[in-house]
């Protein structure tokens, strides 16, 4: 199997990480989807809204609270050169903000006066052509973070076609459509108050709908023992659940059947031999031949491991606690003496705040929290923390934990 170019640019053990020991649930299975989306092209005439500048704030309240009616008289009051005031003035009356009536009298449109009591420029732009996304079990509108190309793959034709191959791996599942576009779903864009969120302009007026395609959106989906469905795309990189998504995959229907249907008695036990049978082989390669899975009371499974099975040339203890892959099961890698569990949230928490530029210390304490709890250890002190990293050659660690301790 390939897993180049891999459409998911993080593991699908964080998502878990973050399901067991962020969101409190108990990850029985993880699935790879292809979410469908409508993607819809529209034609309106936008107003967006963005920050004054300095002087054109300076002009449009004058027009609007100081009695001021000219250029030379907006040019004297905030003692500017006359020069500056008239090419200011020529680009608020092209923005459709200031008109200019007989004998230079100037005036604020409607748009401008608005503008100038929300403290926002707001522009029209007429016949405005872009795209707004939907998903399409539900037909509600995506959030920002969806619109960014650099991070977030909608994928049609070809691209879709590569990574459902078999040899793909994950292999993601599509998911069909629920029905056609609800053309009334662009209708009620215009009701909402939270625009900005779903990367939607200050208005659209005289919209009118061009054309409507599907693509699909990859996500993992985590369905937990209490039938809890989380969603966790590419914009948040896996550490973080997708709210509105995961609450469309919980109402809809047959999404949910499906899932079901496919967790039945006889397909668990199936699926059972074949995570056993992938445990053991794991277990092979590392060279552990003593040691069998065991099955908890919320039916996931596991490894116990002896210390020594952690360290130089043998596994790393950043393992301990974590998840490993076995289709779209897992089993969790653990190990029940104490100190490796420490040594592990050390090297852990290195790698979380060391990816990091900056982090607060309340930042720092809430990652340590989550790490003491996937490790099943009492939260420890930051001085307790430096003084372990400081032991085991954790330079870096131990300097960014002094610092912290100082906040």
């Amino acid at each position: 199997m390939t897993t180049a170019p891999r459409l998911m640019n993080f593991p699908e053990e964080r998502v878990l990480e973050d399901a067991a020991f962020g969101q409190g649930i108990v990850p029985t299975r993880l699935y790879s989807l292809l979410l469908p989306v409508w993607q819809v092209e529209i034609r309106a005439d936008i107003t967006e809204g963005e920050d004054f500048s300095l002087i054109d704030g300076f002009l449009e309240r004058g027009l609007r609270h100081g009695a001021l009616h000219t250029v030379d008289e907006l040019a004297a009051f905030f003692a500017l050169d006359r020069a500056l005031v008239a090419q200011a003035v020529r680009f608020l009356t092209t923005i459709g903000h200031v008109r200019e009536e007989f004998g230079g009298r100037l005036s604020l449109t409607p748009l401008g006066q608005r503008s100038v009591d929300d403290d926002i420029r707001y522009v029209v732009t007429r016949q405005d052509r872009r795209k707004l996304y939907f998903e399409a079990l539900g037909c509600t509108p995506l959030t920002r973070d969806h619109y960014d190309e650099d991070v977030v793959t909608l994928l049609s034709g070809d691209e879709l076609d590569r990574v459902q191959r078999k040899d793909h791996y994950p292999r993601f599942t599509a998911l069909p459509p629920a029905s056609g576009f609800d053309r009334s779903a662009l209708d009620r864009l215009k009701e909402r108050k939270d625009r900005a969120r779903f990367n939607l302009p200050v208005a659209l007026d005289s919209l009118e709908c061009l054309s409507e395609t599907v693509v699909y959106l990859p996500v993992h989906l985590v369905r937990g023992g209490r039938g809890d469905l989380l969603v966790y795309g590419q914009a948040k990189a896996g550490t973080a659940h997708d709210p509105e998504l995961s609450a469309v995959c919980t109402r809809t229907p047959q999404l949910v059947s499906a899932l079901e249907n496919e967790e039945n008695e006889e397909l668990d036990r199936r699926a059972d031999d074949r995570l056993l049978r992938s445990v053991q082989r794991w277990l092979g390669e590392q060279g552990i031949h003593s040691v069998a899975p065991e099955q908890d009371d919320d039916g996931t499974w596991s490894v116990s491991l002896p210390a020594t099975a952690f360290g130089e040339e043998r596994l790393p203890e950043s393992r301990i606690g974590g998840y490993r892959m076995a289709g779209n099961r897992f089993f969790r890698v653990w190990c029940q003496e104490e100190v490796p569990r420490k040594r592990a949230l050390l090297h852990l928490l290195d790698r979380r705040i060391g990816s990091r530029r900056q982090v607060t210390r309340r930042e720092a304490e809430e990652i340590i929290s989550r790490l003491a709890l996937q490790l099943r250890l009492e939260v420890p002190e930051l001085s307790r923390l430096r003084s372990g990293a400081r032991k085991i050659g954790l330079s870096e660690l131990e300097a960014r934990l002094a610092r912290l301790e100082n906040e």
